[in-house]
Order: C-alpha cells, then sequence, then structure tokens
C-alpha cells in the first residue's frame, strides 16, 4: 500500500467532520435566545399577544425568546430591521396588519415587504372596537353619526397613526358609515386608547384585546365590534354588519415572518414549534380572555393572507387619500 493509499482513511475523516457543522447546524437551532422585533411600542394588541405566545413557544424550542419593541414609521423601523437581519432564525418580526398596508401607504420602502420577508406562522386574528369615551353619552353607532353630521370635525377619533392597523380601521368605517371627525394620529395603539379613555379623543377604533380591559372597566363605551360575528367577551355588543354595514369588516391578526433566505430547516422548526404553542391550552385560554381568536396557520398560507389583504387595503388607501406624515 502506498502512502497515498494510508491517507486516505485520514481525508476521508476530515471531509466528513467538515460537513458536520452545516448538515447539523438547523438540528441544532436554537442554541442561543431568538429576538422577535414589535412594530408597537408596550402594551398594545401585537405586544401583548406576542409577549404571551413567545412564552409557549420558547417552551417548545428550548430557548428563551426575547421581546423587543422597536416602533415608528408605520412599523417600517421593525420590518426593514428584521428584513437586513441575517437569515438564521434569531431575529424575527412579529407580523401584523400593517405588513399588508405599509406598500400601499409608503411610496419609498427600504423593503419590499412581500419579498424581504416569508412568513413563518400566522397565529391569531382580531377584530376591532368601535369605543368612545363615556362622557360622550352616545349609546348606539346610530346616535354617533347622527352627532358627528350635527358636528362635523368637532370630535377626535385617535389612532396609532396614519396607515396603522387602527386608522385603517376607523377608515373603512367611516367610509361606509359616514362619520365625520378629526383625525388625530398617536404612536402606537397604547397611547391612542389612552387618550379615547382620558377624553382627549372622543372616538377610537382599537383592537378588541388591547380595548377590552377599558371596555370591562367602564372607561370606554362600545359601540360595535368589525368582526363577522359576535364576540363571545362581549356578547352585548352588535356587529358593524347587523347594524347595516357589512362592508365595514375588518381584522387585524399577529404572526410572525423571518428574513428571507432563512434555511428551510430553521422555518420548519419555528412553524412547528409555533404549531405546538398554539395548543398549549393555559395559552388558548389567556388568548381568548384577551378577545383574540385562535387561528394558526402555515407559513405559505399567512403569507397568501397578507398578499391578499395587501389588494383589500390598497383599495382602502387610495380611495381615502391616506399619505403617511
Amino acid at each position: 500500500m502506498n502512502k497515498f493509499a494510508k491517507l486516505l482513511p485520514c481525508a476521508a475523516l476530515f471531509a466528513f467532520a467538515a460537513c458536520v457543522p452545516a448538515a447539523t447546524q438547523a438540528a441544532a437551532y436554537p442554541e442561543r435566545p431568538i429576538t422577535w422585533v414589535v412594530p408597537y411600542p408596550p402594551g398594545g394588541t401585537t405586544d401583548v399577544v406576542a409577549r404571551n405566545i413567545a412564552q409557549a413557544m420558547s417552551k417548545a424550542l428550548g430557548e428563551s425568546i426575547v421581546v423587543e419593541n422597536k416602533a415608528g414609521a408605520g412599523g417600517q423601523i421593525a420590518m426593514t430591521y428584521v428584513a437586513h437581519a441575517a437569515p438564521d432564525g434569531y431575529t424575527l418580526l412579529v407580523s401584523d396588519a400593517s405588513l399588508a398596508t405599509a406598500p400601499s401607504l409608503y411610496k419609498r420602502m427600504q423593503i419590499d415587504t412581500l419579498k424581504d420577508l416569508q412568513a413563518v406562522s400566522l397565529f391569531v386574528t382580531v377584530p376591532h372596537l368601535l369605543v368612545v369615551t363615556p362622557a360622550l353619552k352616545v349609546n348606539s353607532l346610530s346616535d354617533l353619526i347622527a352627532l358627528t353630521k350635527k358636528e362635523p370635525g368637532k370630535l377626535n377619533f385617535s389612532s396609532g397613526g396614519i396607515g396603522s392597523p387602527l386608522h385603517l380601521a376607523g377608515e373603512a368605517l367611516r367610509m361606509e358609515t359616514g362619520l365625520q371627525w378629526t383625525h388625530v394620529p398617536y404612536k402606537g395603539a397604547g397611547p391612542a386608547i389612552l387618550a379615547a379613555v382620558t377624553g382627549e379623543a372622543q372616538i377610537a377604533t382599537p383592537s378588541l384585546p388591547s380595548a377590552l380591559p377599558q371596555v370591562r372597566a367602564g372607561k370606554l363605551h362600545a359601540l360595535a365590534v368589525t368582526s363577522p360575528k359576535r364576540v363571545s367577551v362581549l356578547p352585548d355588543v352588535p356587529t358593524v354588519a347587523e347594524l347595516g354595514y357589512p362592508k365595514a369588516t375588518v381584522f387585524g391578526w399577529v404572526g410572525l415572518h423571518a428574513p428571507t433566505g432563512t434555511p428551510a430547516d430553521v422555518m420548519k422548526k419555528l412553524e412547528g414549534a409555533a404549531a405546538v404553542a398554539m395548543k398549549d391550552p393555559a395559552l388558548i385560554k389567556r388568548l381568548q380572555g384577551l378577545g383574540a381568536d385562535i387561528m394558526p396557520e402555515s407559513g405559505p398560507a399567512y403569507g397568501k393572507l397578507v398578499e391578499d389583504e395587501a389588494v383589500r387595503w390598497k383599495k382602502v388607501v387610495q380611495a381615502a387619500g391616506l399619505k403617511p406624515e
């Protein structure tokens, strides 16, 4: 046997060893904490839902999940941050309807939300509520419409920012009902709801989970819900469709996206962990108590939802002539 033949077993061993890291990379994922980036300040629906789900998913993955808030520019700051992050599964976007609305609102985005981010999983869908400050003393949507027509522009409508899900839900309702108000954008859902509670604004259309505690406490009065059917947590609140405005039926959602290019095996692990987490009885109870509908969907199905909603909201943005500040 020549000396080259004697070296073959060693050469094969080194070649195998060189291949092991690549082959086991996905199998070892995750090996360190994962960061979820929320595009809003703490306290809103997206943030609250994300933090609850993160606890359950961290158990399924066997690694901690750190939730960070990067608010601003209608979600663009968070979207861009995640899209430009290493596609390794360690920096993920907690995504919501802003992913579908941003392309219509912002003409000079740094990323393409439908190409530079890929869907991992849909978690929940959430309706919006039409709420008013109790001091307004209106008891129905028809009362509110009559009041705004009598004094157009006098009442302030608070939202989480121009083009935010709260704003667009309100615009969809306004376009269908003829409500006339003055829009006052705030930096996030939390401040927008607080404005309605304090009377700084008189009207808001927050997501149900974020407004539910204030409604239950009597600090906000719910006139309608935008879901297709009444919700169990507020059974006495009628739907907009019941009140004669079916086209004002809208819903938001909370899901998870990763930078495009994230390895398929990592995406599969994340999607699998999401499926396991969303079957956790304790998590389901907490989310349903918030008013969210448990709606786990695969990455491809969630991606299709975002594409379809982008088409819908483009029409609303154009009809309302919305332009972000």
